[in-house]
């Protein structure tokens, strides 16, 4: 008796423990198709890092000599973010194992709806969020709703609003937690306020000068330290930013600057990112990435300015 129960135990045991690897299979299977290449435009970035020594001083030893990308992104013919694919995960940065991936849906030119994926670390890829796009009349976003995927719950809501220009002048997380932005007479921002508790908890103001745009924080939170840091953006002639730089003001901290590379076309090419450790100290180049680029097409400008957008300068 007791060994026909252990054997029916066991039969019990083999089933769940095939019906978890079909599971996780059916999982793998779809994380395959989930990576496959879509739309006419791919865009590679890829990232190398400067190694310290021992002391703690770059060397002139990078990281990634396999030049693998830590991001891809697929696009349709008029520049459409179709599909991302990032690589490396937070406790394993290796590149050959992919980190999370975003499917990008449409209706007559407008996202409409994006669903994000995450793996573990097996390749087992799943979907975690889903999130809604709704606009208004004039095609402007004014609210973007993010849910569990599984359970269809609400996990985070934003709503924006426009002046008559239809500049967003504010990102409303909740009643008493939203951005605010002003505008100049020619559309430029000429501020962006925090919000918080109905607080007034940071700020930036901007002045503009022939190629650059000034921009001064400014922190309200009353703990008697001033993280005032002045952000400095030029441009070139066609517009095209080639450089920002983050300077702290008062307290010490890092200096930071970021110079952007283009293709003839228009398309960023390299970002090149900096820091300083005191005003007194040269910048170190301390990481670059560099973005590749795969068409079956012509890109117009157009697509090239949503591509440009896609592409994270920070």
């Amino acid at each position: 008796m007791i060994l026909s129960d252990i054997n029916k135990l066991a039969v019990i045991l083999m089933r769940q423990a095939l019906l978890i690897i079909l599971f996780l299979f059916s999982l793998n299977i779809s994380g395959q198709k989930l990576t496959e290449k879509v739309g006419e435009i791919e865009v590679q970035l890829i990232g190398h890092l400067f190694k310290q020594n021992s002391d703690g001083k770059l060397t002139k030893r990078k990281s990634n000599n396999r030049n693998r990308p830590f991001l891809k992104m697929y696009f349709d013919s008029t520049g459409n973010l179709m599909k991302s694919v990032s690589f490396g995960k937070h406790h394993n940065t290796d590149l050959k194992l992919t980190d999370k991936i975003n499917i990008f849906e449409y209706e007559n030119g407008k996202l409409s709806k994006s669903i994000e994926y995450e793996s573990d670390y097996q390749k087992n890829i799943y979907p975690s969020w889903k999130t809604k796009y709704i606009y208004n009349k004039k095609s402007e976003l004014v609210e973007e709703s993010t849910y569990y995927y599984e359970k269809d719950s609400l996990f985070f809501k934003t709503t924006f609003e426009y002046d008559l220009n239809s500049n967003k002048v504010k990102s409303i997380f909740n009643p008493t937690y939203y951005y605010h932005r002003e505008f100049d007479s020619i559309n430029r921002i000429s501020s962006l306020k925090q919000i918080y508790d109905s607080k007034l908890r940071w700020d930036w103001n901007y002045k503009y000068s022939n190629n650059q745009r000034i921009g001064i924080f400014q922190t309200y939170y009353n703990d008697g330290r001033n993280y005032s840091k002045k952000e400095i953006q030029t441009y070139n002639s066609q517009g095209l930013l080639i450089e920002t730089e983050e300077i702290y003001v008062s307290e010490k901290g890092i200096n930071e600057k970021t110079k952007i590379f283009y293709y003839n076309n228009g398309l960023i090419k390299r970002i090149e990112h900096f820091k300083s450790y005191n005003s007194q100290d040269e910048y170190e180049m301390i990481s670059y990435s560099e973005i590749k680029i795969k068409s079956k097409i012509k890109i117009d400008s157009k697509s090239v300015e949503r591509i440009n957008k896609q592409i994270n300068i920070e």
